[in-house]
């Protein structure tokens, strides 16, 4: 009896085990996790270099994408060098006064999120100017990302068609699609 009683015990408690399920993880999730471990969030593999006719304006524009990028990877002491040095580029220029202008702000701005919310109007900004300038090898992508800002959506310009996502960070990485190709 005594053997019956055991077994019995055991088997319950066996039985009772709390039984977890096994989490999986999908596909998607799988990918934004590797992604999100790399050293740059930003990098992709369809780099796109563009030159313009002005030099001087070709050196703003890959100024600009240091900016971008360090939006890309949440990165604040990054973000603060890039901006400074975008806006010594811009300095007493008179042709590039509208980039400039927009840039200003980044001089207050101490996060990485108030970065952010000036970045769309430099965009805006950089976006007139090329209109306006000579792409001479390359292309710039227009890229869009409809949840920025809660849902009233932003533009920014990429050395690439791979959207990698400066509003939003390793967040929503790859949130966006491309707008237009400028060439």
């Amino acid at each position: 009896m005594k053997k019956y009683i055991c077994l019995l015990v055991i088997i319950t408690f066996f039985s009772c085990k709390k039984n977890e399920p096994e989490l999986k993880t999908a596909p998607s999730q799988k990918a934004h996790t590797e992604t999100t471990t790399a050293k740059d969030l930003n990098e992709t593999s369809a780099k796109v270099d563009v030159a313009f006719e002005n030099s001087a304006f070709t050196e703003i524009y890959n100024a600009y994408l240091d900016v971008k990028a360090s939006l890309v990877n949440t990165d604040n002491e990054t973000s603060a060098t890039a901006t400074r040095a975008f806006l010594m580029l811009l300095k007493d220029n008179d042709v590039y006064a509208a980039i400039h202008n927009a840039t200003v702000p980044f001089t207050e701005a101490t996060t990485v999120k108030e970065r952010r919310v000036i970045f769309e109007k430099v965009s805006m900004a950089m976006e007139t100017q090329i209109a306006k300038e000579k792409i001479t090898s390359g292309a710039v992508y227009k890229q869009y990302c409809p949840m920025a800002f809660n849902g009233k959506g932003a533009y920014w310009l990429s050395n690439s068609n791979e959207v990698r996502n400066p509003y939003f960070g390793d967040q929503m990485l790859k949130c966006g699609v491309v707008e237009k190709e400028i060439k």
